[in-house]
């Protein structure tokens, strides 16, 4: 084998003993994120100015959601055809977890 190989095992060796060693219970390191599982693998990056960017931070936060859903919701809702059953329920969805989450922390 090569080093590269080497290497390669060594790493999948010790990523195969973290695994399973590690306990599920042991609390998340700080500043680890969780997501649900989606199809969704496509990324995009928009630049907002800091006024803007308080602005949709803000209202993530009135919708008690991340702001990358807000901004995705957002842009469905924009491209969704006007008669599209799937958008309609995503955004009734969306709306009632946040009429949820409001009654629930007042």
């Amino acid at each position: 084998m090569g080093k590269i190989d080497d290497l390669l095992d060594k790493e999948a060796k010790a990523a195969e003993s973290a695994e399973l060693n590690a306990d599920v219970r042991a609390p998340l390191p700080e500043g680890t994120s969780v997501t649900r599982g989606h199809p969704r693998a496509k990324n995009l990056q928009v630049r907002f100015r800091d006024d803007e960017f308080e602005h949709l931070s803000a209202y993530a936060d009135i919708m008690g959601l991340p702001v990358s859903t807000v901004v995705r919701l957002l842009v469905m809702k924009a491209i969704a055809p006007a008669d599209d059953l799937r958008a309609t329920l995503d955004r009734i969805e969306t709306d009632l977890a946040a009429v949820r989450r409001k009654a629930l922390s007042a």
